[in-house]
């Protein structure tokens, strides 16, 4: 700010007047009043006097004109007195990104239920659904504009705009806020953003490195399953390797394409395995493989072993629509069992019907008897009590309800029993042979193998009973 020459007493005894001197700082954001205090009975300066001063000085804002009475009031000399002050700029925030989820991409093993480290969840996969929220984003602000003294603005340095990417398989909002997952899948970190995988490809085996999978989409992996290990998917899995005393599942297809050994295999479509030995199989659809050795299958379609060795030996395999295998059974006599069509399983739920249907017979008897009784004495009394009358109603009710489950559950004996008239199409292939030690059942029908038979084909004949009947002409 500028020197300020201040008024000396006159030695001459002349008056001189008090002097208002406006002055601007050398910041440019204030403005200063001096008053010179009044000499040898000099004029006091008056408010009229300062704004005067302050018109004709180049202040271009507005002054604080109760600064400058109070300044007037209590003789405020030889003062700088501030009467303007400038606004400073605000500078801008700068925006930001805040992800829902961990971006350091480590793997490191999950505390389980029992609050114990699990080293076979090492969060390798992160499932996320799509329109799932991944990132909040906070746009940068401009700030806002300052003005000096003279009037002259001020311009705010701007925020930096957050630094982000939109990966693959997710989208940004409309309004730039936000990002989402686009599709269902896999989230993953992938240096400064995330992505999301529809398709899971584990490029290694299943082990100790990636620990367990449990995924929502499609899991190819190009290695082995070592012991131990699960892999689960929502959709379909590909296993290029074998998978040893492990667990797979699935809620598509199942393709492991060397084969398994002591492992766990169910899938709610196909399943296709190189070789099946020791293992457990669930299979919601058709079922193929080049051998089943001492395995336990069951199988909601058709069973097809007719490449490679095409051999069923030992175990157990229940198909609900057919078998086609080159060999059932081995030169051992190793015992096999092979049932055929879900007879077993409707014959349970037959008994069990029949049980209901039963005791819902014996149950409306009783309540009619009931309704009978009430109403002769009605009709002899003229009226019952009021509890006896409330009886009767709970019992009509009654007897109505369990009317209806009565024709639901004969209805479903019904359809059982129709379905055992088409057990004639159902057939057991065996392109090469049948041991003995092979036991099969159709429906309820069973029949256990004493000799061999050669390229034949086992079903219902036309009196109910399992035949064997030799395959003519090709195949």
């Amino acid at each position: 700010m500028s020197d300020f020459n201040f008024n000396s007493v006159n030695s001459g005894g002349e008056p001189i007047n008090s002097v208002a001197t406006v002055q601007m700082g050398e910041d440019r954001m204030t403005a200063y009043l001096t008053i010179s205090a009044p000499i040898n009975g000099g004029a006091a300066v008056t408010l009229d006097d300062v704004m005067a001063e302050v018109k004709g000085s180049p202040i271009g804002i507005e002054v604080d004109t109760d600064a400058i009475s109070r300044a007037i009031a209590a003789k405020q000399y030889n003062q700088h007195i501030i009467i303007a002050r400038g606004v400073q700029p605000v500078n801008g925030i700068d925006g930001c990104v805040k992800y829902q989820f961990e971006t350091s991409g480590a793997l490191s093993a999950k505390i389980n239920e029992r609050d114990e480290m699990d080293y076979k969840n090492l969060g390798l996969v992160q499932n996320i659904f799509s329109g799932t929220l991944i990132a909040e984003i906070t746009p940068e602000t401009a700030g806002e504009d300052g003005v000096d003294v003279y009037g002259s603005p001020h311009k705010p340095m701007p925020g930096k705009p957050p630094k982000f990417y939109v990966g693959k398989g997710t989208v940004l909002s409309e309004d730039g806020t936000t990002i989402v997952a686009a599709a269902d899948g896999n989230l993953k970190w992938s240096k400064d953003h995330f992505t999301v995988e529809e398709v899971l490809v584990i490029a290694e085996d299943v082990g100790v490195i990636t620990g367990n999978i449990d995924f929502i989409g499609d899991v190819q992996v190009r290695g082995n399953v070592f012991e131990g290990f699960s892999v689960k998917s929502k959709k379909n899995v590909t296993i290029n390797g074998t998978a040893n005393n492990a667990e797979i599942i699935a809620g598509g297809n199942i393709d492991i394409k060397m084969g398994c050994v002591n492992s766990i295999i169910a899938s709610k479509g196909s399943t296709k395995v190189g070789f099946c030995e020791s293992s457990t199989i669930d299979c919601g659809g058709d079922l193929t493989s080049n051998s089943f050795v001492a395995c336990k299958v069951f199988c909601q379609g058709t069973a097809f072993s007719t490449t490679g060795k095409g051999v069923i030996v030992g175990g157990k395999m229940t198909c609900l629509k057919g078998m086609v295998f080159n060999t059932i059974g081995s030169e051992s006599y190793t015992k096999t069992s092979l049932t055929l069509g879900d007879g077993a399983i409707l014959s349970e739920e037959k008994l069990n019907r029949e049980k209901e249907e039963a005791k819902l017979t014996e149950e409306i008897g009783r309540l009619i008897q009931k309704i009978d009784t009430i109403n002769a004495a009605k009709k002899n009394h003229g009226s019952v009590p009021r509890v006896l009358e409330e009886t009767l109603a709970t019992s009509i009710r009654a007897r109505f309800k369990m009317s209806n489950e009565l024709k639901l559950v004969r209805k479903r004996i019904a359809e059982i029993e129709a379905s055992f008239l088409n057990n004639a199409n159902l057939h057991i292939e065996a392109r090469k042979s049948i041991w003995p030690g092979v036991s099969v059942r159709i429906g309820s029908e069973k029949k256990k193998f004493e000799q061999k038979h050669d390229r034949c084909r086992v079903a219902i004949d036309n009196s109910g009973c399992i035949s064997v009947r030799p395959i003519t002409g090709s195949i």
